[in-house]
């Protein structure tokens, strides 16, 4: 029995959402737990496979019993050599269509007949070409480590916000790069709506289907890395009703209706707080970037969902299973990579600067000088965190990512206040990456050469960018 594949457009708050539900897929591309196949000895972790085929691709080793707030340990799988041919050319297939002007729903239907059963959402977003912390994604899982970002709950964008992942995790090995098909990509870029095609696997990280050698091009060119993400409805949710803040009292007026300047105000009587309102039961069903209320599914999906299961073990796991084994050849660096990509990479936002753009809506001027100094409230509401440190590294993120003169100026100020001496490290290697930055450079020569016992703790970062802005400028 071939797979059904059935797409549904949806009003959401004034935005459409595209689902599409699969069953009878035939679960060549998706997730699975594999069990505690982790040699390290702790009972605690447990692996989690993306597989392709018959194939394990990437490798999450997921700590603290699987905690949804725990980063995963995460590597490129040994012995991997390839698409079967059947899913090789339905990922291009799918990847042209989109490129002709089909719509998603159409141009993405070979690949959701691929996939593995249940509800899923699909649309459009840009992605930084890292693993999230600056260095270029292709090479960057040849060893198995811990990346951030990729909780499936930050408890820095916390639990009910909504997200759209924006980082990537390779299904090729670097050996398939060459530079001759890097040379007919760097033209087709420029031409291209669609850059890659991707699956949302953790967090903010999506394993990329289509669209590697095209990620080298982009990023080489400045041009936006535009995907197509498909991302799995899974998680129930339950919205929590908070109470509506009470209109102020009325002034008291005289007979005539006018306010008495003499009459002795009597403040009026505190209302006892209103209990937070959780309702039973659950709101809906959400993944990273939507959240569905049960009210808005078509039924036939939500029946999907709840009868089916979040992941189940496909047909070929124990071939999958075997293949973990597998011993891999000499694995292949970045260092094969143009260097002009590797350090493109290096000045794209990171795991922290993405989580705090989503975990702050806005920072006034007001709330900046209450930050500098050392409160952590502004008209009796917390600004970022009751942390101080914690705050000064969110509110340095978030303007990193949306203002960069305010980020400037920020960051000085923090560095010239001998009361922030604990933030100074941070802030500074921060502020560095900021490297055609004048305000900066005069900034921190004045530091290297004053000798203020100030600025103890950002002398080395300091003179690494008074050098490299000296070079720069040759």
């Amino acid at each position: 029995m071939g797979a059904e594949v059935k797409s549904e457009t949806i009003d959401l708050n004034g935005k459409s959402v595209l689902l599409v539900s699969v069953k009878n897929g035939e679960a060549a591309i998706g997730t699975c737990f594999a069990g505690h196949t982790d040699y390290s000895g702790s009972a605690s972790t447990q692996t989690r496979l993306f597989f392709i085929g018959t194939d394990p691709v990437i490798n999450l080793i997921c700590p603290n019993h699987s905690n949804k707030q725990s980063d995963k340990l995460v590597s490129f799988c040994p012995g991997f050599q390839g698409y079967e041919p059947k899913i090789h050319d339905a990922l291009g297939n799918s990847f042209n269509k989109l490129n002709n002007g089909d719509s998603l729903a159409a141009g993405l239907h070979d690949i959701f007949s691929l996939l593995e059963d249940g509800v899923y959402t699909a649309y459009m977003s840009d992605y930084y070409t890292t693993d999230g912390s600056g260095i270029f994604f292709w090479g960057g899982y040849n060893i198995s480590h811990e990346v951030r970002g990729t909780a499936e709950r930050s408890r820095i964008i916390g639990p009910d916000q909504t997200f759209k992942p924006c980082f990537l995790v390779p299904t090729e090995p670097l050996d398939y790069f060459t530079a001759r098909t890097r040379v007919t990509t760097d033209e087709q870029v420029k031409h291209r709506s669609v850059q890659g095609i991707v699956y949302h696997l953790s967090g903010l990280h999506s394993a990329l289907l289509k669209g590697h050698h095209g990620a080298v091009s982009c990023t080489d060119k400045d041009i936006p890395y535009s995907c197509a993400v498909i991302e799995k409805i899974t998680e129930p949710y339950t919205d929590i009703i908070y109470p509506e803040a009470p209109p102020p009292a009325p002034a008291p007026a005289t007979g005539d209706g006018e306010e008495s300047a003499e009459t002795e105000v009597q403040p009026a009587p505190v209302a006892p707080p209103k209990p937070v309102f959780v309702p039973e039961g659950i709101t809906g069903f959400r993944s990273p970037s939507v959240k569905i209320p049960l009210n808005a599914f078509p039924k036939d999906m939500l029946r999907i969902i709840i009868e089916g299961r979040t992941e189940y073990k496909p047909r070929q796991f124990p071939v999958l299973s075997a293949k973990l084994s597998t011993v891999r050849r000499k694995s292949v660096s970045n260092n094969v990579l143009p260097f002009s990509v590797l350090e493109k990479s290096e000045q794209m936002p990171d795991c922290e600067m993405i989580e705090s753009a989503y975990a702050i809506k806005k920072l006034s001027d007001e709330e900046l000088n209450c930050l500098l100094r050392g409160d952590v409230e502004y008209n009796g509401e917390v600004i970022v965190s009751p942390n101080f440190y914690s705050s000064i590294v969110t509110a340095c993120n978030f303007l990193q990512f949306s203002d960069t003169k305010r980020f400037v100026d920020f960051s000085i100020a923090i560095m010239d206040n001998p009361d922030l001496v604990a933030t100074h490290e941070y802030v500074a290697h921060r502020a560095a990456g900021q490297s055609s930055s004048k305000k900066l450079y005069n900034f921190f020569k004045n530091a290297v050469e004053g000798g203020d016992a100030k600025y103890e703790k950002i002398i080395p970062v300091a003179q690494t960018f008074v050098n490299r802005y000296k070079d720069q400028a040759k």
